[in-house]
C-alpha cells in the first residue's frame, strides 16, 4: 500500500510540473542587424514585468535569433548588452527595437545606422503586425491606427503601450485602459498599478519642472547657485571652490550627459573654447546627468574633456536650476558671483572674447 501511495503521489507531482511547465508560451524572434558589430551580446528586456532580461543572443554574420518564452504576451525593448558594440549608432544606450512577444514568428530587421528605425517595431504576429502599422504610418494617421487597433478584439492588448504614451493626460490615458478586456485587465493588474503609479510620479515631476523654469527666468543676472559632487577621481568638488579660485575669472556651468546627442554635439564648441580662453581666466565646470559613473567617467576621459567634470545623479542641481533640457549653459562671473549667460547654444566664442580680450 505504501509503494502505491508514493507512486500515486509521484503521478500527481508531474501533472502538476506539467501544468506549470503548460503555462508558458513561446516564439521565435529572428532577424538581420546591421551598425552592429558581430559577436556582439543581445538581450530582451520586458518592459512589463520591470525590464527583466528574458532572453540572451549573439549576433553572427549579421543575423540573431531568440527563443524565449513567456506567461503572456508582453512587451519587450531589444538591446545590445554593451552599448560599444552599436558603432553606427551610440548615443542611445544600446536600445536597437521594441516589439511584442506573443506566440508564432517575430520578425525584427535592426538598423542601427538609422536613427529612425529604432522606432518601427516588428512583423510577423498580430499585435507586431498592428504595432508596425501604427509606427510607421504618418503622423496625422497614428491616432486612428491606435484607436482601431484597441478597438479589435486582437490587439486590443496595444492599449497598454497606447494609454502609456498619453500619459501626460491622466483621464485620457485611463480611458484609453478601458478597451481591455476584463481577463486582460485582470491578467495585466500590477503592471497596470504599477504604470499608473509611474504616471502620478511623472506628473507631478513635471508641474514641479515647470514651477522651477519659471523661477529659473530670474537667475540670469543673479548670484549662482553652489553645488557639491564628486569628480572623476570621486572627490568631491563644488561650484562656489572652483568659482573662487584666484586662477578663474569666468567659469560655463554646463548640464549634459553622454546620451544628449546635442550635448555631445555641442563638445567640439566647449573644447575649442576651452583651449582658446583657458589660460586666460576661463574653467569649465560640466554637471553630468548620467545614470552609469563608470561609462561617464569612461566617456569623459575617451574625449578628452579636460576641464572639471562632476556627476550630479540626485538631480537637485538640476531642480534648483530649472534645467527642463539639455545642454544647459550657464556664464558665471568669478569677481562677483553673477548669471551672464543662461542659454542653452550661446555663443561662447563672441560672448568670451568681449570678455577675456
Amino acid at each position: 500500500m505504501k509503494k502505491i501511495h508514493i507512486i500515486s503521489i509521484l503521478f500527481v507531482l508531474a501533472i502538476s510540473l506539467v501544468g506549470c511547465e503548460s503555462q508558458f508560451e513561446y516564439c521565435t524572434v529572428k532577424g538581420s542587424i546591421q551598425g552592429v558589430k558581430d559577436g556582439a551580446e543581445l538581450e530582451l528586456q520586458d518592459e512589463w514585468n520591470n525590464f527583466k532580461v528574458v532572453a540572451t543572443a549573439t549576433v553572427e554574420n549579421g543575423t540573431f535569433e531568440f527563443h524565449p518564452r513567456f506567461n503572456a504576451p508582453t512587451h519587450v525593448y531589444l538591446y545590445a548588452r554593451d552599448p560599444k558594440d552599436v558603432y553606427a549608432n551610440p548615443l542611445d544606450g544600446g536600445q536597437l527595437k521594441d516589439f511584442f512577444l506573443e506566440p508564432g514568428t517575430v520578425i525584427v530587421d535592426v538598423h542601427a545606422d538609422d536613427v529612425s528605425d529604432m522606432d518601427t517595431g516588428a512583423t510577423g504576429t498580430v499585435l507586431n503586425d498592428a504595432y508596425h502599422k501604427i509606427q510607421t504610418a504618418e503622423d496625422d494617421a497614428k491616432e486612428a491606427l491606435w484607436e482601431e487597433a484597441i478597438r479589435d478584439g486582437r490587439t486590443s492588448l496595444l492599449a497598454l503601450a497606447y494609454a502609456n504614451r498619453e500619459s501626460s493626460d491622466l483621464t485620457r490615458a485611463s480611458e484609453i485602459l478601458n478597451h481591455l478586456s476584463p481577463d486582460q485587465a485582470k491578467d495585466y493588474k500590477k503592471y497596470i498599478a504599477t504604470m499608473k503609479k509611474r504616471w502620478v510620479r511623472r506628473a507631478q515631476a513635471e508641474e514641479h519642472r515647470k514651477n522651477a523654469a519659471e523661477e529659473a527666468v530670474n537667475l540670469l543676472h543673479q548670484h549662482y547657485i553652489d553645488m557639491e559632487y564628486p569628480d572623476m577621481d570621486n572627490n568631491r568638488v563644488s561650484l562656489s571652490s572652483v568659482v573662487a579660485n584666484p586662477a578663474n575669472r569666468y567659469v560655463i556651468l554646463d548640464f549634459w550627459a553622454t546620451w544628449c546627442l546635442p550635448c555631445v554635439q555641442s563638445l567640439p564648441m566647449l573644447k575649442d573654447v576651452y583651449d582658446r580662453y583657458h589660460d586666460m581666466g576661463l574653467e569649465i565646470f560640466s554637471v553630468s546627468q548620467d545614470s552609469k559613473t563608470k561609462e561617464w567617467k569612461t566617456f569623459v576621459a575617451e574625449n578628452e574633456m579636460t576641464w572639471v567634470n562632476v556627476l550630479c545623479k540626485d538631480l537637485k542641481a538640476v531642480r534648483e536650476y530649472g534645467v527642463e533640457t539639455i545642454p544647459a549653459v550657464f556664464l558665471i562671473d568669478c569677481k562677483t558671483g553673477e548669471i551672464l549667460v543662461n542659454d542653452p547654444h550661446p555663443d561662447l566664442d563672441s560672448i568670451l572674447s568681449d570678455l577675456l580680450p
